[in-house]
């Protein structure tokens, strides 16, 4: 993300885990965690550094979700339209699947 002179880091993660990963290097820029559970959403946003959580209602449908990720991005301001974002995120469906990583 830095090497690209990412805005933001998008992560998708039902556990935190993969957000824990990215918040323990402190990359200069925000990171979102996307996951289905509170519990998750509570942990990722009150004890890692420079992430802000949202709880979805599912992370099966990857690109769906992308493409309204970049569209939040964009209206809060996070990432003008032709600046790159990260998203981490798995392609397939449970815990510890993060095997994929975007720039968009």
């Amino acid at each position: 993300a830095v090497d690209v002179g990412a805005k933001a880091i998008i992560v998708y993660s039902e556990s935190g885990t993969t957000a824990r990963h990215i918040a323990k290097f402190r990359p200069g820029m925000p990171i979102a965690v996307l996951t289905p559970s509170q519990q998750v959403a509570r942990q990722c946003f009150g004890t890692l550094k420079g992430c802000y959580a949202y709880v979805v209602n599912s992370l099966e449908e990857p690109e769906k979700l992308n493409a309204e990720v970049m569209r939040e991005c964009r209206i809060a301001g996070v990432a003008a339209p032709g600046e790159p974002v990260v998203i981490v995120c798995g392609t397939q469906i449970g815990s510890g699947s993060t095997n994929q990583i975007k720039v968009e």
